[in-house]
């Protein structure tokens, strides 16, 4: 496959959980619409969670946030039902228990993706460093972000970070 489309911690916690904000529900059904209109035959499609454990509070993310969230197996954890389908069809699905995932830009960089696609939240914060782990793993790829598709409850620092992205020669779309 020379394509993937990745959507990034879509998770209940995010959306109308512990750190849900307006803007995660606004962005639920172009999401699902845009992966509907995938072709599985030519585009693999990823997926990460957020994923903590209960010593999440301990943990230098969890002393900087202290709101638990995302914790494994929980319901916050889980995507919204309506994902269940299209995680079925899932080429991989990445497990981090930090911002960016170093499984998911190894994987990257094994793999022969000349362009990857990324939806999903927090704008500015996994979805951005998934998104610059993807260019140091694949820096000749095409990196394209669905700003429809991705949402942050902070939009100064949702600008400065698509501002950084096109710096980086990331489209956005």
């Amino acid at each position: 496959m020379k394509k993937a489309f990745v959507v990034i911690d879509y998770q209940n916690d995010f959306v109308d959980g512990s750190l849900g904000f307006e803007k995660a529900l606004e962005i639920k059904e172009n999401i699902i619409n845009e992966l509907s209109k995938l072709d599985f035959n030519t585009t693999h499609l990823l997926f990460t969670y957020d994923t903590h454990d209960e010593n999440y509070l301990k943990s230098k993310e969890g002393i900087n946030l202290p709101i638990k969230h995302c914790i494994k197996e929980s319901f916050g954890w889980q995507m919204p039902e309506v994902f269940e389908p299209f995680l079925q069809k899932a080429h991989k699905i990445f497990y981090k228990n930090t911002f960016g995932s170093l499984e998911f830009a190894n994987f990257i960089a094994k793999s022969e993706y000349e362009e990857i696609y990324f939806a999903g939240l927090v704008s500015h914060i996994c979805v951005f460093c998934n998104i610059i782990l993807a260019f140091s793993a694949k820096p000749n790829a095409r990196l394209v972000l669905h700003q429809n598709l991705s949402a942050s409850f902070d939009e100064n620092l949702e600008k400065s970070a698509f501002d950084l992205l096109k710096a980086y020669g990331v489209e956005l779309v």
